[in-house]
């Protein structure tokens, strides 16, 4: 179900409002309004903090671009992270905008349909090393990228799913590159730490999203 935009039951005035108000951050990963990332960029404009959101490419536009609109987001920018110098980009918009990055939200994760379909031994080489690059290494590289933004320490929050714990039918190489996720966050936390950057990776149950749709088998039943 779409998140409405700006729900008043959000109160900017409460603890976590006062928290938020005025932060900057950058949610990657909206690709339509049933996105994990568009509740994120929802509740957290909600609570009064400046979002920037990332398209994937100009197909994906036409459907971010009005949901940047609703919630007001300063700042709406492409990013493919295969793409080279994209991902450079955003941040030198940011750094030229804002001056800095308060928090980020990852949650982009793809592998081809292929490999969601056939036995896990059936993984391709290329089908794998894509599933890790973008599902994973992207953290990585979105990690460095943003910390010289965060001046004053800040939050990276990753999304992960039970599928990088145990086997999940069909989910296959996207479970393997959720584990390698997660373990990124564990050596990203230790490294980022001492400059007060904290990483974290949330394990959301499974939602009906456009990425949950390409896996096999994948329903959610209303009782």
């Amino acid at each position: 179900k779409a998140v409405d935009p700006l729900p008043t039951v959000w109160d900017p005035n409460s603890r976590v409002g006062e928290m938020l108000k005025g932060r900057r951050g950058l949610v990657i990963g909206v690709a339509n309004a049933d996105s994990i990332a568009y509740g994120c960029a929802v509740k957290l404009r909600a609570f009064g903090a400046d979002i920037a959101l990332t398209y994937l490419n100009d197909k994906a536009r036409q459907y971010v671009a009005p949901l940047a609109e609703k919630i007001d987001a300063s700042l709406l920018l492409p990013l493919d992270v295969t793409q080279p110098g994209q991902m450079q980009a955003v941040f030198d918009r940011i750094r030229a905008d804002w001056g800095r990055l308060d928090f980020a939200i990852h949650s982009i994760a793809f592998a081809s349909p292929d490999e969601l379909k056939n036995r896990f031994t059936a993984t391709s080489r290329e089908g794998f090393r894509v599933a890790l690059d973008v599902s994973a290494y992207s953290l990585v590289a979105v990690s460095r990228a943003l910390a010289p933004l965060m001046k004053e320490g800040g939050s990276i929050v990753t999304l992960s799913y039970l599928g990088g714990e145990r086997v999940v039918p069909n989910y296959n190489v996207m479970g393997v590159a959720k584990a390698a996720l997660e373990c990124s966050v564990r050596y990203l936390a230790s490294d980022l730490g001492p400059q007060n950057i904290r990483v974290n990776a949330i394990s959301a149950g499974p939602i009906r999203t456009l990425a949950a749709s390409g896996i096999g088998g994948f329903s959610i039943h209303k009782e």
